[in-house]
């Protein structure tokens, strides 16, 4: 019941913003490399919402997307098997994410990690996604101190705390949902 509460409040922030639902297609990437957006890239087919996943997508992959979900989060072996180091994909994340706001298509962030996806390798990619977007999504565990929530009153943005990934679906699902009479 307090799940869908918080749903409810949620959902009437981004009505009461005037947003407008997110588009198809999703531009699916991550922040860090992690396998994180692997998990991401379950909700949204679950979901039926169409998307392309491109962990290391480029500012040209945005041309054919409405809208960018990054998932968020470093990972050492994630950036090996990439062969990028941490300061370029700050650098690519930071063009993709101009490159967006420049082309008016928002970007929903996601951090799914929990405390593994915290600290002094991951904070970096996790403080430029949540500048940087317009939604945010926290899977229980990864804003325990509420280092997350605290940035996204900070930007006014709408923050939302699930306890399971898997727990993504509805909410996501709404942002892309047309309202009635549209």
């Amino acid at each position: 019941m307090r799940r869908l509460f918080v749903l409810a409040i949620f959902i009437s922030a981004v009505l009461a913003n005037g947003q407008t639902p997110y588009q198809t297609p999703v531009l699916l990437t991550t922040g860090g490399q992690s396998a994180d957006g692997l998990f991401m890239k379950n909700v949204l087919t679950k979901e039926g919402i169409e998307f392309q996943y491109k962990p290391l997508a480029t500012v040209a992959d945005l041309d054919s997307a409405k809208t960018l979900i990054m998932v968020i989060g470093g990972s050492s072996k994630g950036l090996g098997a990439a062969r990028i180091s941490a300061e370029d994909e700050i650098a690519r994340m930071t063009a993709l994410l101009d490159s967006a706001a420049a082309k008016r298509i928002p970007v929903i962030a996601a951090h799914l990690g929990g405390k593994n996806r915290r600290g002094s390798l991951s904070d970096p990619f996790n403080d430029l996604g949540v500048q940087k977007s317009n939604h945010f999504f926290v899977v229980k565990g990864g804003d325990d101190d509420g280092y997350f929530k605290k940035r996204t009153n900070v930007r006014k943005i709408p923050y939302l705390m699930v306890d399971k990934t898997a727990d993504l679906g509805a909410p996501l699902k709404q942002l892309f949902t047309k309202p009635a009479g549209e």
